[in-house]
């Protein structure tokens, strides 16, 4: 897993990386080789998708090492056997793209406090904890694991400055208007497969509560978006996003 050197337990982190694995990526494993990812590892997959995920596992637990080489097998191993996987391929061009390149050049400083794991400022700040290892590399860190209380490290992007909060006038005095009433009008019925603003409510209730780590409730809620939107593409590949996360978490030992 994703860890800060001296922070929070080992599976406070894997929730924080989760997000995106989204929170991890690999269960209960360390830099000196995990439990979980042995068991993991030493299981026959049934599936191709479990094979590729558990390829995945390990290329997560090899970049959390510093050793990107054999990560990099691992995951070229994951997409020949489904080339399409999102995750597999976001992580090898982490490996193999210049960060600069793929983060931006305009960047400003940020000292790391008590706590934080480079997973954590990955979702804060870039809002994918899944760039860690990225991050990492943009600040010349041969794994995210070597980050450490009091480091200044760059943050890609502006800072973001928070306005300041204007007075509010009081309000002017308002006459009551005589009360009237009136019929009400007859509902209009709406088709629940076609609430296109029903269904881009409940996908962003479903990002957030995935970025917040709470991945069943993710899941539920971007399941009931797809009803209202069944031919939304976006929410379509955030549930299947959702679900390989949910699938992980299930399969830590």
């Amino acid at each position: 897993m994703i860890i800060v050197r001296h922070s929070a337990s080992p599976r406070g982190l894997f929730l924080g990386m989760a997000v995106a694995l989204v929170a991890l990526g690999v269960g209960g494993c360390s830099t000196g080789g995990g439990k979980g990812l042995a068991s993991a590892g030493s299981q026959a997959p049934q599936t191709a998708s479990d094979a590729v995920l558990a390829e995945t596992k390990e290329a997560l637990a090899l970049l959390n090492q510093g050793q990107a080489d054999k990560a990099r097998k691992k995951l070229l191993q994951a997409l020949k056997e489904r080339p399409g996987d999102m995750l597999a391929q976001d992580l090898l061009k982490q490996i193999d793209t210049d960060p600069k390149v793929l983060l931006g050049s305009e960047s400003y400083s940020y000292t790391v406090k008590d706590g934080e794991t480079m997973s954590m400022l990955a979702q804060r700040f870039l809002g994918d904890p899944m760039k860690s290892y990225a991050l990492a590399r943009y600040n010349g860190l041969p794994s995210p694991t070597a980050l450490k209380t009091g480091d200044v490290i760059q943050i890609p992007g502006r800072r973001r400055l928070t306005p300041p909060v204007a007075k509010k006038a009081a309000p002017a005095p308002v006459k009551k208007p005589a009360v009237t009433i009136a019929k009400p009008a007859p509902a209009k019925p709406t088709s629940a497969a076609g609430d296109a603003a029903r269904a881009a409510k409940l996908r962003g209730q479903g990002l957030a509560a995935m970025n917040a780590g709470a991945i069943n409730r993710a899941v539920a809620l971007l399941r009931q978006a797809l009803a209202f939107d069944p031919g939304s593409a976006l929410i379509k590949g955030d549930l299947a996003r959702a679900l390989r996360i949910q699938s992980t978490l299930k399969g830590r030992p």
